[in-house]
């Protein structure tokens, strides 16, 4: 079969060639409508119980991340200049196309009793800037009498000011997200510099734009950076032109494909499918490597061109599919999972993978057929002095120093297995992004001043119509909310009780010592008064629904991570069952911030889930190559101990468990495996030629494996560094690990596999366990 496809691509290789041009365009096309996420991750299954939980309570409330915060700390909050500077600030973002309201201490209302009307009116406290330090100074008087306010939009005690900004819907779900988040930044910088105070910004629209806009860079700087550096090897490899030019054709045509499957399956790109184009970069370009190696060691047996090419499709055309779903299954078993995150990242890396290995195994031999054979300086590299001095070398360590490559790999394995018992599971809203970042620098400012800037919901269900007006349930939630203060993690809390208090604050003329909740015969009165409609005025649309069946308290937290916050959520739990009869109430904690968290946790089982997947699945590739449980287990132990070599690095270093280091363990496995394969390939088929003697394939094996080992090991390693220089830990992390496990494995395949194999000659049958496959990976030369 692969005789005649080798044939086939010769003799319709400019239509082939005509295909791939046409493909390209048609994803091409596609790629441009690829579309940025503007929201976090969905790591939890939507059939998740909370996460079901937290979509009725946004369809309920709306939601509870829509709010962009600006503060800043000044003595002069209260002093003319910059109060009416603020004023004008806060008008300012409100003009913005994009901007649903501004909230702030200038543009704080009070309620106004109308009896003629019976209802109480939301009024501006003051409609203009004030025009003398006096007005101002009445103005802030009459503010402090209103406790509603207090630690919400001003802190007197630590000078600290707020402006809180409501986006619309529409906006933060598009690409003019980034454009507005900066455009309103730009204004309150502005006001900043003009004042001499730093601005400090938060809340989760910030948040995920500054990050989202982050993915957007390194997309392009890690996909040139990517091309740059695999360029670079390539030459270094092969010392000649056509070989940069026509591997890059391919990865470009896999990058270009990556981005318009992306816009074809409906995906977004999230930071997990932003590094996916610079992936594909440096996975697809161990294709190239490998075949024009192989093209090369052809044509210096025969000097015949297009024999050569032939034969690289029909030898090679199997033994580089497997190493190529191998490679897919790495990534592939994350479909698993149930997340939707994980899910889109793994098809798509699935599909591309699998098309750079077609596209690579027919462009590399038609365009190498329209071109001269190659000159003796393009397959200098076959013997070049260093490598074949690495190579004898490693000959010499399997042949006379095994004990010593036993002892040491013995070492290495319980020193790594203490460090990954060190591995902590632990993960944080803002976990990607360095210390020294300004979000992640904002976010503790926020969290020092106000306890937090990220959402941390209750709902109440009352279990019936009008259950929130109830005397005894307002009581009950003035009494959480009172709890809630206990905790150094969460900000003051929000619910229907404080508006109610706001509301008989200004029945009673806005005495402040009404400001409290009202009794039994007046909170029915109350209510009434109350502002009705959808509009501004409606001061209770976002905390309780239509039928007062259900409220919200509505609480900032501070990012305290997965492990705190599973402390954290059973003690406030604990403390709404000893107020809120289960019998009688049903509460929930729900909220962006306990969604997220919780996803970390899921991700550790999927973690487990897809390792024990990648290792049945490839298992099974393993036993349909090597009719023989014995060469199985031979073929994972070199693949498994990188995978724990490198779980240990990450004890040692402190590195945790999430989404970006959660991937590194199936996607280098399937890498790794690839060298396994092509060396006990080209194993096998030395055995074969020597009458089965083990210690004549050995060597034979190195030299022939060796080179495209080593060249796509080094390869990859510099291609998956570059990740090194991500302003996100997690892909920091990702890099780096990825680069080791591969190093180590190619330490493994190239000195512990050969060893292995050696030690293990009397106690195999090299013909018995080797000699039947069902499929013939590397065949017999055929003229």
């Amino acid at each position: 079969m692969w005789n005649a496809i080798g044939t086939f691509c010769i003799r319709n290789r400019f239509w082939l060639l005509v295909s791939l041009g046409v493909l390209t365009i048609f994803f091409g096309y596609f790629a441009t409508k690829v579309q940025m996420t503007y929201d976090f991750a969905k790591i939890v299954p939507q059939s998740d119980t909370d996460y079901v939980e937290y979509v009725k309570f946004k369809e309920t409330f709306g939601e509870d991340g829509n709010i962009l915060v600006i503060g800043t700390q000044s003595k002069d909050a209260f002093k003319l200049g910059f109060f009416n500077d603020f004023y004008d600030l806060g008008n300012e973002i409100e003009g913005i196309e994009g901007v649903e309201k501004v909230i702030s201490i200038t543009k704080a209302y009070h309620l106004v009793r109308n009896d003629s009307l019976q209802k109480l009116e939301v009024k501006p406290i003051i409609t203009h800037k004030p025009k003398t330090q006096s007005e101002l100074d009445s103005f802030q008087t009459f503010v402090k009498t209103l406790k509603f306010y207090n630690g919400l939009l001003y802190n007197p005690e630590t000078d600290l000011v707020l402006l809180a900004v409501n986006l619309k819907k529409a906006q933060l779900d598009s690409k003019a997200r980034i454009p507005l988040v900066k455009g309103i930044e730009a204004k309150a910088r502005a006001f900043g510099e003009k004042h001499k105070v730093e601005m400090h910004f938060s809340g989760l629209p910030y948040v995920r734009t500054m990050m989202s806009s982050k993915v957007a860079d390194e997309i392009k700087i890690f996909t040139y950076l990517s091309i740059l550096v695999t360029a670079i090897f390539i030459f270094l490899f092969f010392r000649f032109l056509s070989a940069v030019i026509f591997s890059l054709v391919v990865v470009i045509i896999g990058v270009v494909a990556t981005m318009g499957l992306l816009a074809l399956f409906g995906y977004k790109i999230t930071i997990l499918t932003g590094i996916l184009p610079p992936l594909m970069v440096i996975i697809g370009v161990q294709n190239c490597i490998y075949l024009l190696n192989v093209y090369h060691q052809e044509f210096t047996k025969h000097g015949n061109k297009i024999l050569a090419l032939l034969r690289l499709i029909s030898k090679n055309g199997l033994a580089l599919f497997l190493t190529n779903v191998t490679t897919a299954v790495g990534f592939v078993v994350f479909s698993f999972s149930g997340s939707a995150m994980l899910d889109q990242f793994s098809v798509i890396s699935g599909i591309v993978i699998m098309l750079i290995y077609i596209i690579s195994l027919v462009f590399i031999p038609v365009v190498y057929s329209y071109l001269p054979p190659p000159l003796p300086k393009h397959t200098k590299h076959l013997s070049s002095v260093r490598l074949n001095k690495v190579l004898v070398k490693c000959y010499d360590l399997v042949h006379y120093q095994r004990k010593s490559i036993y002892f040491i790999t013995f070492l290495l394995l319980a020193a790594s297995i203490y460090g990954s018992m060190q591995v902590k599971n632990l993960g944080y809203v803002v976990d990607d992004l360095p210390e020294t970042d300004p979000v992640y620098k904002d976010l503790k400012f926020f969290e020092k001043h106000l306890k937090g800037a990220l959402p941390f919901e209750i709902r109440i269900d009352t279990k019936r119509v009008d259950g929130v007006k109830d005397y005894v349930t307002l009581q009950k939630i003035n009494r959480l909310q009172k709890e809630l203060l206990q905790f150094p993690e969460l900000s003051k809390a929000t619910s229907v009780v404080d508006f109610i208090k706001f509301a008989n604050q200004g029945m009673n003329y806005g005495e402040e010592k009404y400001y409290i909740v009202p009794n039994v015969v007046d909170i029915a009165g109350i209510v009434e008064y109350l502002p009705k409609g959808d509009g501004q005025g409606n001061i209770l649309k976002s905390m309780v629904d239509s039928t007062y069946r259900l409220a919200r308290v509505s609480v900032q937290m501070a990012d305290v991570g997965s492990v705190e916050m599973k402390v954290l959520t059973k003690a406030v739990q604990n403390k709404i069952d000893s107020i809120f009869p289960k019998d009688q109430y049903d509460v929930k904690i729900t909220g962006t911030s306990a969604i997220f968290l919780k996803g970390n946790d899921y991700l550790i089982d999927n973690l487990v889930q897809s390792m024990v997947s990648a290792l049945i699945i490839i298992s099974i590739m393993m036993a349909f190559l090597f009719f023989s449980w014995k060469m199985v287990v031979i073929s994972l132990i070199p693949n498994l101990i990188p995978l724990i070599m490198t779980f240990g690095i990450m004890g040692f270093f402190g590195i945790r468990l999430k989404p970006s280091t959660i991937i590194i363990f199936s996607i280098a496995y399937g890498i790794v495996v690839d060298f396994t394969i092509h060396y006990l390939a080209k194993y096998r088929h030395a055995l074969k030629k020597n009458n089965w003697d083990m210690k004549a394939a050995i060597p034979e094996s190195l030299m022939e494996a060796g080179p495209s080992i080593i060249y796509t090991a080094i390869a990859l390693f510099a291609g998956f560094a570059i990740f090194a220089f991500s302003s996100f830990g997690g892909t920091v992390a990702l890099g780096i690990l990825t680069s080791l496990s591969l190093l180590f494995g190619m330490f493994m395949n190239l000195l512990l596999l050969p060893a292995m194999l050696l030690s293990l000659e009397k106690n195999i049958n090299a013909k018995k366990e080797l000699g039947t496959t069902l499929v013939e990976i590397e065949p017999e030369d055929e003229d």
